[in-house]
This record gives structure tokens, C-alpha cells and sequence, in this order.
């Protein structure tokens, strides 16, 4: 949400897509947020596999930025497809890449320290 929120706070129009393997938590992310007022025209939520739904965005001319949090092989492909767009666009399309990154976690109180360390 840190990633969305300096996207928002910038006045940028924001189209999450999570990683494939935490959808849920990227919802309610996505859910709060729009309950503490983000109006749903300013960020849309936007799950599927990477290879689909990620590599249309970041194809798409409408999407002017991407900020990306994963492996170092897909933030690679993420640039050559920006660069190709950049190239045939005449314009420069910025990447800011996280790679390594891991997903939030939320714990409670009734955890078991142990089961989340």
C-alpha cells in the first residue's frame, strides 16, 4: 500500500495488480483504502496472473508509469517492454522495480511468534 499511496498522494490514477498469490490481501488493501475516502475513479483494482493482466498494463500507452515489486526476471521483462514502448512513443516511461520484495503479513495477538518469524 506504501507504493499505492505515493502514486495517489502524487495525484497519479492507480491500477493495482497484485501478485497472484495474495489477491485477498491486496483487496481489502484496495477496500480500506476506498472506505477512508480514495475514490474508486482514482484506483481501480486490477488481480490476474502476470503474464496476462501485467504484461497488458505495461503494453498499454495509457499507462504512463510502473511500479513493480518481485523477481528480478520479470522487473527485466517489465523494462524491455516499457523501453520498446518508450522507443515507439517517443517518450520516457518510468520503472521503479523492487525486486526481492515480499508481500505484507498481518498478526494478531493470538499468533504464535514463532509461526511468523
Amino acid at each position: 500500500t506504501g507504493q499505492i499511496g505515493a502514486a495517489l498522494a502524487a495525484g497519479n490514477v492507480v491500477l493495482a495488480k497484485p501478485a497472484e498469490q495474495t489477491p485477498l490481501i491486496a483487496s481489502r488493501a484496495v477496500e480500506l483504502l476506498h472506505e477512508a475516502g480514495v475514490p474508486a475513479a482514482a484506483l481501480q483494482f486490477l488481480p490476474g496472473r502476470g503474464d496476462i493482466v501485467g504484461a497488458a498494463l505495461c503494453a498499454d500507452a495509457r499507462v504512463k508509469g510502473v511500479i513493480f515489486t518481485g523477481s528480478t526476471e520479470v522487473a527485466q521483462l517489465i523494462n524491455r517492454t516499457l523501453a520498446k514502448r518508450a522507443v515507439e512513443e517517443a517518450c520516457d516511461i518510468p520503472l521503479i522495480a523492487e525486486t526481492g520484495g515480499q508481500n505484507a503479513l498481518i498478526v494478531d495477538s493470538s499468533a504464535l511468534p514463532e509461526q511468523v518469524v
